[in-house]
């Protein structure tokens, strides 16, 4: 008697449709590459202590991750597209998905109150 095989198949994990629309274009940011994600990981104190070039650094990620969808990106092109409010907002959107991941992976290791 064979056993059948166990499949897992990344194919069909698909993420929540997210767009944004800056300047008439229309962005996907569903899509988080793990190369951004792991250089977040590995950049995350620069990050949260916002040295010089921590902004740079997360444009640069914004930008990656709006890339597929959006082959014409730079970083001059978000800047010239946005106050400074869409922007945040537009940093807070795209990044939503990593920093909600993280909260749940910081929680899972916590002991619940009613334990």
């Amino acid at each position: 008697m064979s056993k059948q095989p166990t499949i897992l198949d990344l194919d069909k994990v698909v993420p929540a449709e997210r767009i944004v629309i800056l300047s008439g274009k229309s962005i996907d940011v569903s899509r988080i590459p793990s190369r951004v994600t792991l250089d977040i990981a590995k950049d995350q104190d620069k990050l949260k202590n916002g040295g010089d070039d921590s902004f740079s650094a997360v444009l640069k990620q914004i930008i990656c991750i709006c890339k597929p969808s959006f082959p014409e990106i730079t970083e001059e092109w978000i800047v010239d597209n946005t106050d400074f409010e869409q922007l945040i907002k537009l940093i807070d959107f795209v990044l939503a998905p990593l920093k909600e991941r993280a909260g749940d992976e910081s929680g899972k290791n916590e002991v619940s109150p009613s334990q």
